[in-house]
C-alpha cells in the first residue's frame, strides 16, 4: 500500500496537532462565511418584507376581480370591434444593457 497522495507527497494535516486541525477548519469556516455575508445583507430586506407582502397580496384578493366590474365596458368595446390597445394598460419595457 502506499499513500494515496503520491509517493513523495505528504497527507495534508499528517504532521498536525488536533489545535492547528482545528484553527484551520475555524478559519475555512470563517472565510466562508465571510463570502455569503454580502448576499445575505442583500436578502436580508426581502425577507423582512415578506409579511407586508403577503398582506398585499391577500389585499388584492379581496377586491373584486376587474372583468366583473368592467364587464359592461368590456362587452361594448368588443362589439365596436377595437382592435387597439387597450386604454390605460401598461406596455412592459425588457431593459436591454448598452452594447459595448
Amino acid at each position: 500500500m502506499g499513500n494515496p497522495y503520491g509517493s513523495t507527497m505528504q497527507a495534508p494535516f499528517q504532521n498536525t496537532s488536533k489545535m492547528e486541525m482545528y484553527m484551520q477548519t475555524a478559519n475555512r469556516f470563517l472565510n466562508t462565511a465571510q463570502q455569503y455575508a454580502p448576499l445575505v445583507q442583500q436578502i436580508a430586506p426581502m425577507f423582512q418584507n415578506l409579511p407586508a407582502m403577503w398582506r398585499l397580496y391577500k389585499g388584492f384578493q379581496s377586491l373584486p376581480s376587474a372583468g366583473s366590474t368592467a364587464g359592461a365596458a368590456a362587452s361594448s368595446t368588443a362589439a365596436a370591434g377595437a382592435a387597439g390597445p387597450i386604454a390605460g394598460a401598461s406596455n412592459p419595457r425588457i431593459f436591454q444593457p448598452p452594447k459595448l
